[in-house]
């Protein structure tokens, strides 16, 4: 599993185009792109669990944390309005680059069923 930091570019184009580039999405098997804010105490639960997932070679984690970011106001139009979830974190999972499911606030094992692994 690989965690990667959502690029200024990245997150530019999915505020753009309402949903994230196939560099993002199909950059592995399974993908969750998790978007929080840094205050938030469940994203840091989920955060300790996710390091304990390196093992899962055909994973990518991407994260935003948008409310560190020059472009946060545009983000969260996005993410609120377009995708409609005001909650944190939001997770959305794609599978072979195309997406599955959404949800906030899951624990590990729901993460894993969701992802199928």
């Amino acid at each position: 599993m690989k965690r990667k930091m959502l690029s200024k570019e990245q997150a530019l184009r999915a505020i753009q185009n309402m949903e994230f580039s196939a560099d993002v999405t199909a950059s592995n098997n399974k993908v969750a792109v998790v978007m929080t804010q840094d205050w938030c105490s469940e994203w840091m639960a989920m955060k300790r669990w996710m390091d304990s997932m390196e093992d899962i070679k055909e994973l990518d984690i991407y994260e935003l944390i948008y409310n560190t970011v020059d472009y946060y106001q545009d983000f969260l139009q996005l993410k609120e309005k377009s995708w409609k979830n005001d909650l944190i974190p939001y997770i959305r999972y794609y599978a072979d680059g195309v997406p599955v499911r959404q949800s906030n606030y899951v624990t590990k094992e729901d993460f894993l069923k969701i992802l199928k692994l």
